[in-house]
């Protein structure tokens, strides 16, 4: 299963489908192109995904796909 080890040693399994580790986003002009029924495939394929390690909170974001490194976000502190 493809999986990545966050900055904090925890390993980020994100092949399983569907994937409690990973979250999909996409921006707002991105979203209006679409109305009415649409393909869901289509719509998945606009999206960047994020993936969420469960332990320190870090998110590792792939703006350009899965084929490239992912950057990391660490939350800030409260």
């Amino acid at each position: 299963m493809p999986a990545i080890r966050c900055k904090c040693s925890n390993i980020i399994n994100y092949g399983e489908i569907p994937n409690p580790n990973e979250l999909l986003m996409i921006s707002d002009v991105k979203y209006d192109n679409y109305s009415g029924l649409i393909d869901a495939e289509d719509l998945y394929g606009e999206m960047t995904s994020i993936l969420q390690c469960n332990v320190c909170g870090r998110l590792w974001i792939y703006w350009n796909g899965f084929k490239n490194i992912p950057v990391c976000y660490l939350p800030e502190d409260k």
